[in-house]
């Protein structure tokens, strides 16, 4: 019966946000209330029995396979990205855009199917409250196809994947596209691995941040979330994965035409962002006025920046830090590539990390005279040199 009861909270929702202003506030209140007694809460009846057994009609009668995908019909845009490259700030600004729509980290391409993805979560974060792999992937779920992030919309969203277990993570990206449309959907940190295939028209943005920094990030993050695992091997463990994940985007975007990706620094997205928003803007073909810049200044006004409400998705699809203080501030720009101070790790492991940097852009300016030749640096990489791969 609790599943019952979620499905015709989810049905039930689903009207009112079609309702006109003299139905939309009963069925939301009736929807809440059938949500609450499916969680085992207290709250008086929700419906009729014959709306009850006019929702159960309904709900028999949806069918839970996807519909027949046309790969060419949509152009989302995928920001691509180690972790802790503030990706979850930039994603934000790029889809305030008024013609675009940002989302939170979905995990779509993660695993083949939406079951798949749901038993990937670990015991660490079941314990802690959470109800689903992707939090995000619910809040936005409940924002798009429910009409908000409250209790009942979330917990219809939850039942919404539940019943479309063997659905690909392209087959809910179609539904969320077409809900948003003619809004151009904005991604964070999607998986390669199954996203290629997934839209052929997809635009891509390899966002990159200088790898002293990220290092830095990445264990404050870790000793901030998880202080019960202190890091160990660090900065190794860090430096590695950073290395890793470019290697792998620059892999990918050098298979996409020049017109399909993109090459961003964080640093200049944050320190600059006019010039860095309207280049963004530029590319991908929407308009670069002041107003829509200026709403790309603004990542705090995104639904999705702020924490979400309850345990089960708790500070999910973001960045904690950027969910805490969402609002747009400069970053810092490390003007070496030498490991810190009380780094120790072995030199050629650096070496390769410095080599890549400066693929990406990144110049050593306080190191070369230390080091020489060692870790010598080539001219800065200009903006206008740097063009579209930037």
């Amino acid at each position: 019966m609790d599943d019952f009861r979620l499905n015709a909270a989810a049905k039930i929702y689903r009207a009112a946000a079609e309702a006109g202003e003299s139905r939309k506030h009963e069925l939301q209140r009736r929807a809440g209330h059938l949500a609450q007694r499916s969680l085992g809460r207290a709250g008086p009846p929700a419906m009729t029995a014959a709306e009850l057994r006019a929702a159960r009609r309904q709900t028999r009668a949806e069918s839970a396979a996807p519909p027949a995908r046309d790969r060419d019909r949509y152009s989302p845009v995928f920001v691509l990205a180690p972790a802790r490259s503030c990706s979850s700030v930039v994603a934000a600004m790029i889809g305030q855009h008024p013609e675009l729509a940002g989302m939170p980290e979905l995990k779509l391409f993660c695993c083949p199917t939406m079951g798949a993805l749901a038993a990937t979560l670990p015991k660490y974060w079941i314990d802690r409250g959470l109800t689903h792999r992707s939090p995000g992937l619910l809040r936005a779920l409940a924002e798009v196809e429910f009409g908000d992030q409250g209790p009942a919309p979330l917990a219809a969203a939850e039942v919404w994947l539940n019943a479309r277990a063997d659905w690909s993570g392209a087959d809910v990206l179609d539904v969320l596209m077409a809900r948003l449309d003619p809004r151009v959907v904005v991604e964070s940190r999607a998986s390669l691995a199954r996203m290629a295939g997934a839209s052929p028209r997809a635009r891509y943005i390899h966002l990159t941040r200088h790898p002293v920094a990220t290092q830095r990030s990445m264990v404050r993050h870790q000793r901030r979330t998880t202080p019960e695992f202190p890091p160990r091997g660090e900065p190794m463990t860090g430096i590695a994965s950073w290395f890793q994940a470019h290697e792998r985007i620059l892999e990918f975007c050098a298979g996409l035409p020049e017109e399909r990706r993109l090459r961003v620094w964080a640093e200049d997205a944050l320190n600059d962002p006019d010039r860095e928003m309207g280049r963004i803007a530029a590319w991908l073909g929407v308009s670069a006025g002041p107003e829509a810049l200026e709403a790309m200044k603004h990542p705090e006004d995104s639904p999705f920046a702020r924490p979400g409400l309850g345990a089960s998705v708790a500070g999910g699809g973001a960045d904690p830090g950027f969910l805490a203080d969402p609002r747009l501030r400069a970053v810092e720009l490390p003007q070496s590539l030498a490991p810190p101070h009380g780094w120790t790790l072995d030199l050629s492991v650096w070496r390769c990390v410095a080599v890549l940097a400066r693929t990406l852009g990144y110049a050593d300016q306080a190191d070369s005279n230390a080091r020489g030749s060692e870790l010598a640096d080539p001219p800065p990489v200009s903006r206008a040199a740097a063009g579209s791969p930037r």
